[in-house]
């Protein structure tokens, strides 16, 4: 199967998205600021064992739920398996750790050299996006 989402369309929906996702862990860490008597956490480790697994449910439960983020409404575009069918909770957590290497901008190279127009993380989440356009 073909995505036929393209690449303009895919980097519209990251940023926003971004946007999203900076506004929650801003508002996280105000939350994180509050319990601790009005003091920043300065532990960089602390701060991400508690906002990417935030993150993560952001984007597993759109995937598997609604089969797409805010940025992908907004940019109608869905996300499905070959079938149709939603996500799986495995493939979701696939198609999250490898999108964090494709944002380096690798996976999304890997786009243009295969046959199904698939970055690196939905090649290998067995994932595609298919445009709701009417």
């Amino acid at each position: 199967m073909k995505s036929n989402v393209s690449f303009l369309r895919r980097l519209g929906s990251i940023i926003y998205d971004f946007f999203l996702v900076f506004s929650f862990v801003f508002f996280v860490e105000g939350v994180v600021i509050i319990i601790n008597n009005k003091q920043a956490i300065t532990s960089s480790l602390f701060f991400y064992l508690l906002t990417l697994p935030l993150i993560y449910a952001y984007f597993s439960m759109s995937w598997i739920r609604g089969k797409q983020t805010l940025g992908m409404r907004a940019w109608k575009f869905e996300i499905i398996q070959k079938d149709g069918s939603h996500v799986t909770q495995k493939q979701s957590l696939i198609r999250f750790l490898l999108a964090i290497i494709s944002l380096s901008g690798i996976g999304f190279i890997f786009q243009f050299f295969n046959q199904y127009r698939l970055p690196l993380h939905d090649y290998y989440s067995e994932t595609y996006l298919i445009s709701t356009l009417k």
